[in-house]
Order: C-alpha cells, then sequence, then structure tokens
C-alpha cells in the first residue's frame, strides 16, 4: 500500500539531509520564486530587458521518464543578445557511469562521470544562476521534466519548470519550411553550432536560436514574455510544429 504523505515525506527527508548552506540557499531559493509567481513579474517583462536562460542537458539515456541528468548547460540572453560572460556548466557526479553507447553520444566519459560536481550542489547553484530567469529549450518537455525529477529526488523540492520550447515557437513564427530538428534550425539561419551532444554547445546554440525567433516576435507585435507564451500556447493548440 502507498500512502498518500509518502512522497512528500520523502522529499522532507531528501531536504532535511542536505547539508545546512546548501538548505539556506534554497530555502532563499523558494521564497524568491514564490514571490515571482505570486505577482507574475516574470511574464509581465517587456521582452529588451527580459534575462533568458537557454538550457540543455545531457542524460544517461533518451527516457524522460526514467533517466537521469548528466551535465548542465546554460548561456544567458540579456539586451536581445547572447551575454557570452553569462553561462552555467555542471557535470553532475554518478554513482556508475552510462553506457558506452551513451558516452559515444554525449562524450562525457566515466571518470568525467564517476568525478563531477556534488550534485545537490550544481543543482542548487544552477537553481541560483536561472532564478528570475525564462528558461528556454529545444523539445523543452525532455529538459523539463528529467531536471524536475533530478530536482525532486536530489534536493527534495517539487519544481513546475516551464520553458519556452524553441521547437514549437520557431515553426509558428517563421511557418512554412520543413525544418524540424535543431540542426535544421541553425542551417536555416546560417548559425554554425560550436559542437553536438555537448550541453554548452547545445545551449549556446538555443541562445543563437532565440535571438531570430525575439526579433520575429517583436515584429509581429509580442512585447512581453507573456506574449510568447501565448504564442507557443496557440501553436501547440493547431497541432502544428511547422
Amino acid at each position: 500500500m502507498r500512502l498518500p504523505f509518502g512522497p512528500g515525506l520523502t522529499r522532507r527527508r531528501t531536504r532535511a539531509a542536505l547539508p545546512e548552506p546548501l538548505r539556506a540557499r534554497l530555502a532563499a531559493l523558494r521564497r524568491r520564486e514564490r514571490g515571482i509567481a505570486r505577482q507574475w513579474r516574470l511574464r509581465a517583462t517587456p521582452l529588451p530587458v527580459a534575462r533568458f536562460v537557454a538550457l540543455d542537458l545531457e542524460t544517461t539515456g533518451p527516457r524522460m521518464d526514467r533517466d537521469r541528468v548528466i551535465a548542465v548547460g546554460a548561456v544567458a540572453v540579456r539586451s536581445l543578445a547572447v551575454a557570452h560572460d553569462d553561462a552555467f556548466e555542471a557535470i553532475l557526479r554518478q554513482p556508475t557511469s552510462s553506457t558506452v553507447d551513451n558516452i559515444l553520444v554525449h562524450q562525457i566519459g566515466g571518470q568525467q562521470q564517476l568525478g563531477g560536481a556534488d550534485p545537490a550542489a550544481a543543482l542548487v547553484e544552477f537553481l541560483e544562476y536561472r532564478a528570475g530567469s525564462v528558461l528556454v529549450a529545444f523539445r523543452a518537455e525532455f529538459d523539463a521534466t528529467v531536471l524536475a525529477r533530478e530536482l525532486e529526488l536530489r534536493l527534495g523540492i517539487r519544481v513546475r519548470l516551464r520553458a519556452l520550447d524553441l521547437a514549437v515557437l520557431l515553426p509558428a513564427l517563421f511557418p512554412g519550411t520543413q525544418n524540424d530538428t535543431l540542426e535544421d534550425w541553425l542551417q536555416h539561419f546560417g548559425l554554425e553550432p560550436i559542437g553536438r551532444h555537448c550541453a554548452i554547445a547545445d545551449a549556446y546554440s538555443n541562445a543563437q536560436l532565440l535571438l531570430p525567433l525575439l526579433a520575429a516576435a517583436r515584429r509581429h507585435g509580442a512585447r512581453t514574455v507573456a506574449d510568447l507564451y501565448a504564442v507557443e500556447a496557440a501553436q501547440r493548440w493547431l497541432g502544428r510544429r511547422r
């Protein structure tokens, strides 16, 4: 029999087991995020002054219902430009390395995985990095789901991560193409990736793609972050990716 309060008790125990400095930083973050959510400040932010965080993860596999985060990469976009001096990257220490096939995809070797950063500390640092910012990803449902599960497992918190999805917004603002993959869209705009299947490299590609997207959104009358969410919702309602 599964008790209804079981998951909540597990999360509380996980939080209690964190070192006190991490607990204090996490509590401060949670208070700040609740304040933002209550006042809807983030959605009302004008696009030129919003801070976006383009996110990418490397994971132990393609299953968002069970695979784990190996690496987190993020690059900020501020004032409608990529902020090259404002980025985040971490490899999370794993109890065992992932499979050889998986390593061949993301090129993070077994020793790197076993010697990575403390997962709880790295995740708190990422939450501090993205605090008050708009998350953006390509195929965002995967990243948001896997990361939310990792946060619950490592930090004992439930976070509703809401990331704008480039894979939905780009076809909405640039209709009539056959573009589907990240590579398709980079080629469409003549952008050169600095690497592939590397969290920070793909995050940078996402940040680059966000620039023409924001320009097109503004041409179509979008003024705030809420307007971008509205465009995404309309595209999903239409059931179209391209």
